[in-house]
């Protein structure tokens, strides 16, 4: 099942610095690339049309964006990548954008992809771009009310 809930949109797609809070940045769950398990190094957020995200693992980069995954083995690039074929993409999200141009996304996404011979698969909880308590309180209202049959 697919929830998503988009705040706001801007045509930028530089990822976006932290906004300044205490909240910290959280990646949870298992990733993994060709079977080998990754550490989760950073996560980013950005916009382009949407909100995406970004986790930094050891081997590199994946961006979800679009309700899409893309790939990346090159951790210095500012591409988002190549987009993976998945299996299963399972997606659960809001995210949203400040009146200072950073972004904030909060989700879950369980996937088995691939691109070519390389494959990825992960289930990972994600709490990125220093999301401020009234920002929590407005991504649990908006999931509430998508939740709610109409």
């Amino acid at each position: 099942m697919l929830f998503a809930v988009l705040l706001a949109a801007c045509d930028n797609d530089a990822p976006s610095t932290p906004a300044p809070s205490g909240a910290k940045d959280s990646v949870q769950g298992a990733l993994t690339v060709d079977g080998q398990p990754q550490t989760l190094l950073a996560c980013n957020t950005g916009h382009a049309v949407h909100v995406f995200v970004e986790m930094l693992t050891t081997s590199g980069r994946l961006r979800f964006e679009d309700q899409a995954l893309y790939w990346t083995a090159d951790t210095t690039s500012t591409e988002r990548g190549a987009k993976l074929e998945c299996e299963k993409l399972d997606r659960s999200w809001g995210g949203g954008n400040r009146m200072d141009g950073t972004s904030y996304f909060r989700g879950t996404l369980a996937f088995r992809c691939a691109n070519g011979k390389t494959t990825l698969a992960g289930d990972l909880t994600i709490d990125c771009g220093h999301i401020t308590a009234g920002e929590r309180a407005e991504l649990d209202k908006n999931r509430k009310a998508q939740l709610e049959p109409r």
